[in-house]
């Protein structure tokens, strides 16, 4: 049984021990930043937002693109609106270069999420999943966006861990005017005619919140913490023989009768899903200069999501592959989605202007499922297993920023920023249990018996991680006039701190039931009713609860970054710009693995302390040059070097599942950092009332890719993570707007329509040499996540009188590597999923909006094969949307 980590006296161990200890957020409000307009004046003026319906794009995204130094695209509120998106996540697959991986990550010009970093206003936030490098974007909703930025070339304000594109996402702005609008919503989904899969929660449920019915016994840890342990043999050693053997057994047994056993899954119908939205904003003059405001918003969304899938385990070679496991599933994900957010901005005069934010977001799963499992001993045999899952998490992002804007207009236009952000995450799952039954099916797929399978004895797994990190920074700009010329230098300092705490309890409720029970008859029963509480007191069922964690489940971590930068920037007479700055990062992270006993584990003499530290540091340039040979195109390129940093989980020793595929993934504390040379090439055309056409091409060399490769030494799917030799990416991607006024002019019904798509084609290839644990099917092959093509059509239309707007939208990638293959047997690829939109506004009064939205309108599923055999799929279904909103 775990106890609280105990650290060695070390200096390394008493900073890492002290960096988790102190780590804290502001508990207090803090505030956003307002986004700001190129106004051509030395310090940006307050914002005036017309509020319009949007009749082909955003022309303050598209003017931010264009006067960019960087590579980067730009989507507005409007746009996201008009698509009917209802997250970030959703919303950036129509990026050009962007596809959408599990609902939740972005894949930039194909590379993987280790490949994508993101911010909040500008300030690094943590992520509340363990299993990812980047925060699943899918938990921040629409209503709270104001725009979404993806940089895709570096410059040297920018963090040098920088792979295919940084996102930034924005939140609103606070209004020129009095602001309020309020929607209310619900949903459908053609999987909705399946019965919904649940069980007894909390009464805090539809709040995402467990009310502590799931939550781990306190019992069980002052048990721990006086014996050492839960076993009886573990309590009379504990007790140093004060309590017999008898006794031990009778605590033990009063331990599960602590546990929450009511967890039998039942089914129940489908309630339609419900959403809502609120948000007010204002400012007020202060005295002749200064000017206060705020914008607050909440938003909450609560739906079943009921699925099917299919997941299939092969063994053998190319020649010969067969299905060594198989699983058909049904099961519901049960979300509750809640924010809510709180601008405020005071500004002292047009020279000094200071902006506080702070954000809350909780995105809870509750994901009840039933598989009939198959291995290759009863495939085709009336044998099998019926395996429960319930799996509920919750997680929480709290973010608080204060940043400034200052003017000084007699220190020769010396402009100074400052920022200084404070972020935790969490990850609570309080209540992870799995069950499985010995089940025979007859020819009609009924069972004819049902027993609970005491081989593989009930699990309940607790866990928590906790992320906190802190983020500063500032910089000093002042422009020089050189003749035609304006060249401004720049510099600064950045500092971002990270600690993070990881720990899990695995409980088994081990039964021996053959003295009591000879025939089966309590087996056969439902879960709670075998673990009634009768039965375990009375010792019906010879029960003992264990604690089943193993040896690499908990870690600790702490990094810190220290990062100055210089840059210069000169305009020569509005016709060329040339950008070139310099980045130094100073990088340290310790991650250790935690032994069940608490103490740091060495992996059993494989590892030593030191190699759970990295501390490097390095020089990252970039460049760019602007060529704008007109008043409507341009020609940009990029130069740069940065750097793919393995994130905390990938070099910890510890296990983790993979929350969609159920893939083990195990860290290396070997893995080194990837350094990547980036190329950027764009041509762009800016037309009238929004058009817009842009052709590029980009190159990427990347040393030692990290990639997930399958261990030979494991059975099953257990993937870990390794560098390959080498790799590299190059593509071209277009994107266009235009508006079909160029089919009968401006008077006739065609410039009521727009279309707007993109285009990405790309290739890339690793080298991957095989080792002791690992032999490659393919030893070069495409980068994990990389799809040769990904395209995106968008067709919209306005009404005349402005009450109507509809948007088609269609969107497709190539398929990708999910994971190499190993063993003879070829890699596993994820298959297109085509997808195809449709929202439709009706306006029936100038404050009033009706908006309705169906996805995958083509019913695509999720598909994963190898050697053209599916591997895994998920049929999503048809979803329906109805939203109506009020704006004053």
């Amino acid at each position: 049984m775990k106890t609280k980590p105990n650290f060695t006296l070390t200096k390394l161990s008493l900073a890492v021990a002290s960096a988790v200890s102190a780590a804290s957020f502001f508990a207090a409000p803090t505030f956003a930043q307002e986004q700001q307009l190129d106004n051509g004046e030395d310090f940006p003026i307050e914002r005036i937002e017309i509020t319009g319906r949007l009749r082909t794009a955003s022309s303050e995204a598209m003017e931010e693109r264009r006067e960019q130094v960087a590579v980067a695209d730009i989507m507005g509120s409007e746009q996201i609106s008009r698509t009917g998106d209802s997250d970030a996540a959703a919303a950036l697959r129509r990026v050009t270069g962007l596809t959408l991986k599990d609902g939740k990550f972005i894949y930039v010009r194909g590379l993987g999420e280790r490949y994508s970093s993101t911010s909040l206003n500008g300030a690094v936030v943590p992520s509340p999943d363990p299993t990812r490098n980047v925060v699943p974007l899918d938990m921040f909703p629409a209503s709270v966006i104001e725009s979404l930025s993806v940089q895709k070339s570096s410059t040297a304000e920018m963090p040098a861990a920088f792979g295919g594109g940084h996102v930034d996402i924005r939140t609103k702005s606070i209004p020129a005017d009095f602001y309020f609008k309020a929607s209310v919503g619900t949903r459908f989904n053609t999987n909705d005619s399946q019965d919904t899969y649940t069980y007894q929660g909390g009464d805090d449920d539809w709040l995402g919140k467990d009310d502590g019915t799931r939550a781990m016994p306190a019992s069980i840890n002052q048990t721990v913490a006086q014996f050492g342990g839960i076993s009886p043999i573990d309590i009379v050693t504990g007790s140093n023989g004060q309590i017999d053997f008898q006794s031990a057994q009778a605590m033990n047994r009063q331990l599960g009768l602590d546990i929450n056993r009511d967890m039998t899954v039942r089914q129940e119908s489908t309630d339609p899903g419900l959403r809502g939205n609120i948000a007010v904003g204002n400012n007020w003059d202060i005295g002749e200069e200064s000017i206060f405001g705020f914008m607050a918003a909440a938003s909450y969304k609560e739906q079943a999501e009921n699925y099917t899938k299919l997941d299939v385990e092969l063994d053998g070679d190319a020649s010969q592959a067969q299905i060594e496991n198989q699983k058909n599933i049904v099961g519901t994900d049960s979300i509750v989605q809640l924010s809510g957010m709180l601008n405020m901005g005071f500004e002292f005069n047009v020279d000094h202007k200071i902006e506080t934010f702070s954000t809350y977001l909780r995105d809870t799963s509750d994901d009840v499922s039933v598989a009939m499992e198959e291995t290759i001993d009863t495939l085709g045999e009336p044998n099998a297993l019926q395996v429960y899952n319930i799996d509920y998490e919750e997680r929480t992002l709290i973010s608080n920023q204060i940043k400034g804007q200052h003017f000084f207009e007699m220190l020769w236009d010396l402009e100074a920023n400052w920022m200084y952000s404070d972020a935790r995450s969490e990850r609570y799952a309080p209540n992870e249990l799995s069950y499985t039954y010995n089940v025979i099916v007859d020819d009609a797929q009924q069972f004819s018996a049902r027993n609970l399978n005491t081989q593989d004895a009930p699990k309940y797994v607790y866990s928590q991680l906790e992320d906190d990190t802190t983020n500063y920074g500032w910089d000093l700009s002042m422009p020089f006039e050189i003749g035609d010329t304006i060249l401004t230098l720049k510099g600064g300092y950045q500092y971002f701190e990270r600690t993070r705490e990881s720990n899990a309890t695995r409980l088994g409720l081990d039964v021996d039931l053959s003295p009591t029970d000879p025939n089966g008859d309590i087996l056969s029963q439902e879960f709670a009713d075998i673990f009634s509480d009768d039965n375990i007191a009375n010792d019906t069922l010879g029960f003992e609860l264990k604690d089943a964690s193993t040896d690499t489940e908990d870690y600790v971590a702490a990094e810190k970054l220290d990062a100055a930068f210089v840059s210069m920037d000169a305009d020569f007479d509005d016709v060329w710009r040339f950008y070139a700055g310099i980045r130094y990062e100073d990088f340290r992270r310790v991650t250790l693995p935690i032994d069940p006993q608490g103490e740091i584990s060495d992996e059993g003499g494989r590892y030593e302390l030191t190699d759970y530290v990295i501390a490097e540091d390095g020089w990252f340039p970039s460049m760019s040059l602007t060529w704008k040979d007109s008043d409507t195109t341009q020609w940009r390129m990029g130069l740069s070097k940065t750097i793919v940093r393995p994130d905390l989980r990938e070099v910890s020793p510890v296990r983790f599942q993979d929350p969609v595929t159920g893939f083990d993934f195990f860290g290396n504390p070997e893995l080194e950092s990837s350094d990547i040379y980036n190329l950027d090439l764009r041509w762009e055309w800016y037309g009238d009332s929004g058009n817009n056409l842009s052709v590029g091409g980009f190159y990427k060399d990347i040393e030692a890719p990290i990639e997930p490769i399958q261990r030979i030494s494991e059975a099953g799917r257990q993937l870990k993570f390794y560098n390959a030799d080498s790799g590299y990416i190059y593509g071209i991607e277009t994107e266009f707007l235009q508006s079909l006024s160029i089919i009968g002019g401006d008077d006739s019904v065609w410039s009521h329509f727009f279309v707007t798509g993109n285009l990405t084609l790309s290739d890339s290839e690793i080298e991957i040499s095989p080792n002791g644990e690992i032999d490659p099917t393919n030893n070069s092959r495409r980068m994990t996540g990389h799809s040769e093509w990904v395209t995106n059509l968008q067709l919209s239309f306005d009404s005349p009188d402005e009450q109507h707007s509809a948007t088609l939208v269609y969107n497709v990638f190539g398929d990708r590597i999910a994971y190499g293959g190993r063993g003879g047997l070829d890699d596993v690829y994820e298959q297109p999923f085509q997808s195809l939109d449709f929202t439709y506004s009706f306006f029936p009064l100038e404050s009033l909006a009706i908006k309705l939205k169906a996805k995958n309108l083509l019913d695509s599923e999720t598909e994963y094969e190898q050697q053209g055999i599916r591997v895994y799929a998920k049929e999503p279904g048809t979803e329906y949307t109805l939203d109506i909103s009020y704006q004053y």
